[in-house]
């Protein structure tokens, strides 16, 4: 048996360097924390070959005495843990006392430091762990340390950096996450001798922002600031239309500590759940602030990962917070030109018609015309609106009522006098009907016995608004406080659908004449029988036919017309892929396609009535700006937008 042998220090040092020095990135992050913890507010950090041949941090911190100069290089001293109980609140971002240690155990490193109140600075050279020299010198307040040749005495980990942009592109990333979390440090990054970024320092997080991630990103950001259960969640993120193809632009602070967490990431990617489009995922910069006794960031030797004692009530914080940013917010996407020359220039060379050329036409013509309105052809002499046809396209359910129902309006008594004008009937309790097209008239006739109560229901407060048209069967335009708004119908339609299909109860169903068999593979079969009473609460009634088949009996009423088998067979693929899957998120995916199937489609044919009514239905509620897919419904462009591409405006 192989006899155990106390490993000598400086083979010791190199592997617990390992853990600690990954690349060179992590020596910049560990110099950086420290300097902030030494009450920097100008840090300053300089690069060579990706960090490879050179590393400089310098600050105007604190600055370290004379006499614990040495210290600072031995493994475990550290200047912020005191006692066991400091463990359970740390409050600093370095605290192990590994990082200095750590890194002149495999590299070449320089430290020039002054303490605050002392003249004379401190110059001290160590490397491979070993002091080579320690000596006075003349330096400003704080500390600056030099990095040379890293890995140079383990060529092995050495051979398996990466590139030298790569890895400062690793170290970008990482300034870029410290800065965000210290908005009131000036921070400067200059790699191979260029200027990378720069933040200005102010306290403002929005100029912190702009300074990492450029103009285009802070422009589509949200403010958010909440607090629930104690922790105070605050910072900015995305609009849903600002969506990215990845979770690069997720960035989470703890306590101003940079952390990856699963629970943030679900929770805020929760929050953004049928208002961002399916395959985009929201940016943030998030930082959230509670008791440190809750978080343990002693987990890692990185300290990128960190043990809540309370997760659910962490996840409320931050969904609950998100949630309610992304409801009051009311804004609109702006449509705009990219280029300047956004309409095609007519032909240099070209005969114009003059309008002498045309013959008058007087009204005594017996020439007809057609003209095209909504894509449906109707004379030029006739502007009415006919009921929706029982097989024809589909309409907006939101009118069907008023084509088919009289309306009634219950007439006070002390009204009757201008009643008997109107209808012959002339004693207490007569209710006057009130037309909707071509409907007759009907009368109601109250039993005196029953008391009647007028209910006043609070309408939507509608705001002004002239509509304009529609553009390609698909686009309603109306003009709303000097801006035109153009809306995507099959978007609307299919959210306010969406929404009405998630505050029911229960779905709604209407019994079939022949209901339908469907037949499915096994797994689809076994995942609808799981999930019977799931389909249950979408409206439909399925039940078990045998030989992984299953039937039909009732669907919801707005899909009466559409193909069930196909409806049972795609939603029976869903569940059988997605087996793992919360039940609530199962019946979100169930409606959206419910939704989806039943709204007005792109293309269909809209009477003008139809579509302004929708129109001022959809301007009254604020809270539909996004499909349940996450695109926008409607977008607005500015007069002067138009104006400039006209040239009226430079």
């Amino acid at each position: 048996m192989p006899r155990i042998n106390v490993l000598p220090k400086n083979i010791a040092d190199l592997i617990a360097a390992g853990e600690v020095v990954e690349r060179p990135s992590s020596v910049i992050k560990e110099f950086v924390e420290n300097s902030i913890d030494a009450g920097s507010t100008k840090i300053t950090v300089e690069i060579h070959n990706g960090g490879k041949t050179y590393i400089r941090v310098t600050d105007n911190g604190c600055g370290i005495e004379r006499d614990d100069v040495p210290k600072a290089f031995i493994s475990h001293a550290t200047s912020k843990i005191n006692s066991v109980s400091d463990l359970d609140a740390i409050s600093t971002l370095g605290f192990r006392g590994e990082a200095l240690a750590s890194v002149c155990a495999v590299s070449k490193v320089e430290i020039m430091t002054t303490a605050q109140g002392f003249d004379i600075g401190t110059r001290y050279v160590i490397e491979g762990g070993e002091e080579k020299l320690i000596d006075d010198a003349g330096s400003p307040v704080g500390t600056t340390i030099i990095v040379r040749d890293l890995f140079y005495n383990i060529p092995a980990r050495l051979k398996f950096l990466k590139k030298d942009v790569q890895e400062g592109n690793y170290i970008a990333t990482v300034l870029e996450r410290i800065a965000l979390s210290n908005p009131h440090i000036a921070f400067k990054f200059i790699r191979d001798g260029k200027l990378a970024f720069q933040t200005p320092g102010d306290g403002n997080l929005k100029s912190a922002v702009y300074a990492v991630f450029g103009k285009e990103f802070t422009s589509q950001l949200l403010p958010v600031n909440g607090e629930h259960s104690g922790i105070r969640v605050h910072g900015f993120v995305t609009k849903p239309t600002a969506g990215r193809g990845n979770r690069t632009m997720q960035t989470f602070f703890v306590n101003k500590r940079y952390v990856k967490s699963v629970i943030f990431l679900t929770a805020l990617e929760n929050a953004y759940k049928n208002s961002i489009m399916i395959g985009k995922y929201p940016g943030c910069v998030l930082f959230l602030d509670m008791p440190f006794e809750t978080v343990d960031v002693n987990v890692h030797p990185a300290k990128t990962e960190v043990r809540f004692y309370e997760e659910k009530r962490v996840f409320e914080a931050v969904y609950n917070t998100v949630l309610s940013t992304l409801n009051s917010d009311f804004t609109r996407p702006q449509a705009t030109f990219n280029e300047a020359k956004a309409f095609v220039e007519p032909a240099q060379k070209g005969e114009q018609l003059k309008f002498s050329q045309v013959a008058p036409i007087t009204q005594k013509s017996e020439r007809s015309f057609v003209i095209k309105e909504f894509g449906k052809p109707v004379t030029g002499h006739e502007d009415r609106v006919n009921a929706p046809e029982k097989n024809g396209p589909k309409q907006f359910d939101f009118l069907k009522e008023q084509y088919y129902k009289p309306q009634i309006k219950i007439v006070e008594e002390k009204a009757q006098e201008q009643v008997e004008t109107k209808i012959e009937k002339t004693e207490p309790g007569i209710v006057e009907p009130v037309l909707v097209d071509n409907e007759p008239s009907v009368e109601y006739e109250i039993k005196k016995e029953i008391e009647t109560e007028v209910i006043n229901v609070s309408e939507p407060e509608i705001p002004e608004y002239r509509y304009i048209g529609e553009a390609f069967n698909t686009y309603l335009m109306a003009e709303v406080d000097g801006k035109l708004i153009i809306i995507d119908k099959h978007a609307a339609h299919e959210r306010i659908l969406f929404e009405k299909f998630k505050t029911q109860a229960k779905g709604e169903s209407q019994m079939m004449l022949m209901p339908v068999s469907v037949n499915l593979s096994a797994d689809e079969y076994s995942a609808v029988i799981e999930n019977i009473d799931l389909l249950e609460k979408a409206g439909y009634e399925v039940s078990d036919f045998g030989d992984r088949s299953v039937k039909v009996s009732a669907c919801p009423p707005e899909l009466v017309n559409e193909n069930i088998d196909e409806i049972i067979t795609e939603v029976a693929g869903y569940l059988s892929k997605n087996i793992k899957t919360v039940m609530p998120e199962k019946l979100d995916w169930i409606l959206h396609s419910m939704a989806c199937r039943a709204a007005v489609k792109a293309g269909n044919f809209t009477s003008s009535y139809e579509a302004e009514k929708f129109v001022g239905l959809l301007l009254a509620n604020k809270d539909i700006r996004y499909c349940p897919h996450g695109r926008p419904v409607m977008v607005e462009m500015t007069k002067r937008e138009l104006e400039k591409q006209f040239g009226r405006i430079i």
